[in-house]
């Protein structure tokens, strides 16, 4: 151990310095305060004897000096002093000595003072060294505070803050200069009757440790937060987990919208072979109809435009669920628009202004999709003037030239502009606005906006925000022009021509016997020899038998979906595999099967959704004859 011994009288030095190094400690002598100073700066000394009377600066005067020093209690210091009254010796200790020694010196009583000392500095050492490591524990946990991602907080058991790391500053907004010292209610209120603060009284009452899951009083921002008694107090962590809250709902609605496609879908496809059974035989009983029964007439036409509608209505669930390849056919987009948009606003307190061009080209789209974007938009409108007022409506002819900033590929397309009068979209919000879930009401699910933009991306063709100010917004969307001149629907072909391909040989697969009858039914009025089976093994053995004996269908058509049987798709490869030139009609009740949309690509040269007409039912065999075999 090493000994500094201050004492300026040479002899007593001299043999104090010789006894102390026969314990084997490494003694440095000097003979004033001063150069005992110069020597303490120099290295440490953990045990220092004093004399009294030194030249200058006294040793009491040294030891009162080394003791209001930063690391004056981790010494140990013996005072050496020629005066034995009462007095002087309290004044020593008063000075901060740990024993005193008086002159002159007696060798036994110096031993035992030097033992004391040497038991003394070990237990301070080990003491010394233990708040060391707890400094330094200190540090590094504050260090670790400080760095730490999560915001962390403590308080006593008062409820007074006397810890906040930077984390926490900055996810609360506040500086912790003025929140230190305070209340954490005080500080806080909104955290008083929440969940914040019942689990916090918790875990100071019952010491126990508690996790939670938290929404602000904003009801926006979601914690994960971990509670702990910490010295009578609380300490906690906390973290922002808005986004994987986020991310968990959106999964969630995934998850439903998934289910609910599923649903959808059954729902649609046995809701469709009702709706084909109800309007086919409306179309059946128009024929049988007399002409001069005018009322009779109407009344079925209204009955069939109500089906038409329901199919409508369930081909847009499936939509909005699935969001399915659209099925195409020209269509006039200003009675689409017209009808969707009058429909959407029905029982509402707006009404729907229209600046249709009078020459607006035609568009080759899925009618059922495209009425649901119309009717997104003019929801937004709604919602946008909930006090009232007219939404207009504007569609016109433009073309988008080659090498131009068009938004599009050069064509010919048609642009409907839907404007509201509300009171706008803020700028910060118009890029999120096409983002699926996204959403500022409430009750929203963030889909309408995001699955219109998705169906006239489908189609080709663009959905965007032209312009949003206080006065209004307009939002815009573009489809291409159909290059097929069509002098109208199904409907009119129908009636307007001679069918060339009658009194052919047709087969009809399905599994629905309803839709067998009806098929058959419709068919024969059209003048078509018809054969009906429930599923595609029956299909494919009566064809092959036909083939056989010479006498060939002249064409299929053939239900996509067979319960607990071979469908359409697996049926037309086997009828291909036997008859390369085998002309099928594909039919579904599910408005987003793939195999309606891209019947070429699976074998087929027409496709037919269900429900359907006697018109369309004729229309789609005239294409599937007019359509060249692709073998």
């Amino acid at each position: 151990m090493k000994i500094l011994l201050v004492e300026d009288h040479p002899g007593s030095r001299r043999n104090l310095q010789r006894l102390i190094a026969r314990r084997g400690h490494d003694v440095t002598a000097v003979t004033s305060a001063e150069d005992a100073e110069a020597a303490l700066a120099a290295e440490t000394f953990p045990f220092l004897i004093l004399d009294w009377m030194l030249p200058g600066k006294s040793g009491v005067d040294l030891c009162r000096q080394l003791r209001a020093g930063p690391k004056g209690d981790e010494m140990f210091i013996l005072l050496v002093t020629a005066k034995a009254d009462t007095e002087a010796l309290q004044q020593a200790l008063d000075a901060g000595a740990n024993d005193y020694l008086t002159k002159p010196l007696d060798i036994a009583l110096l031993n035992v003072r030097i033992s004391v000392a040497e038991r003394q500095i070990r237990e301070l050492t080990e003491r010394n060294q233990a708040r060391a490591a707890l400094v330094q524990s200190a540090r590094t946990m504050t260090n670790i505070l400080e760095k730490t991602t999560d915001g962390f907080f403590a308080v006593d058991s008062e409820w007074k803050l006397t810890y906040v790391n930077a984390e926490a500053e900055a996810m609360v907004g506040r500086n912790r200069e003025d929140l230190l010292g305070g209340l954490l209610w005080e500080r806080f209120p909104a955290l008083v009757g929440s969940i914040f603060q019942t689990n916090y009284e918790k875990v100071m009452a019952d010491q126990v440790a508690i996790e939670f899951e938290a929404v602000d009083f904003t009801g926006k921002i979601w914690y994960d937060v971990h509670a702990y008694p910490s010295n009578g107090g609380v300490s906690v962590f906390f973290r922002d987990i808005s986004e994987r809250k986020k991310s968990e709902t959106e999964r969630l609605t995934t998850s439903k919208l998934e289910s609910l496609g599923t649903l959808a879908g059954g729902i649609a496809h046995d809701l469709n072979n009702i709706l084909t059974v109800i309007s086919g035989n409306i179309g059946l009983a128009q024929i049988e109809a007399p002409v001069d029964s005018g009322s009779l007439l109407g009344f079925l036409s209204k009955a069939g435009q109500a089906a038409q509608h329901a199919a409508h209505l369930s081909s847009q669930l499936l939509t909005f669920s699935k969001g399915g390849a659209p099925l195409k056919k020209v269509v006039s987009m200003g009675e689409l628009l017209e009808h969707s948009a009058e429909f959407a606003l029905y029982g509402s307190n707006l009404r729907a202004d229209f600046d249709i061009a009078v020459d607006l080209w035609k568009a080759e789209v899925d009618a059922g999709q495209i009425e649901q974007v119309v009717n997104a938009l003019m929801l937004n409108a709604r919602e946008a003037m909930p006090q009232g007022g007219t939404v207009r409506v504007r569609a016109r002819n433009v073309v988008f030239e080659e090498n131009t900033n068009a938004p599009l590929p050069s064509g010919r397309y048609i642009k409907v502009s839907i404007s509201d009068r509300g009171l706008g979209i803020s700028e910060e919000l118009r890029t999120k606005i096409f983002d699926p879930y996204f959403t500022t009401k409430p009750t929203g699910t963030g889909l309408g906006l995001a699955i219109s933009y998705s169906v006239v991306k489908k189609h080709g063709g663009l959905l965007l925000l032209e312009n949003s100010s206080g006065e209004g917004s307009t939002f815009a969307f573009y489809l291409r022009a159909s290059e097929t001149i069509s002098s109208g629907g199904a409907e009119a072909r129908a009636a307007g021509r001679l069918f060339h391909y009658n009194h052919q040989r047709i087969l009809v697969m399905d599994d629905e016997e309803a839709i067998r009858e009806l098929t058959s039914q419709l068919l024969g009025t059209l003048g078509y020899e018809v054969t009906a089976v429930p599923d595609g093994l029956e299909a494919v053995r009566l064809y092959e038998r036909s083939l056989r004996k010479g006498e060939h269908f002249q064409a299929v058509i053939l239900d996509a979906t067979v319960r607990g049987g071979m469908g359409g798709v697996a049926t037309i490869e086997r009828l291909r595999s036997m008859d390369p030139k085998v002309n099928a009609i594909i039919c579904s009740g599910y408005s987003d099967e793939a195999a309606l949309s891209e019947f070429l690509a699976y074998g087929f040269r027409g496709a037919l959704p269900k429900p359907f007409t006697r018109s369309e039912l004729a229309d789609a065999l005239q294409r599937a004859f007019e359509t060249p075999n692709a073998n």
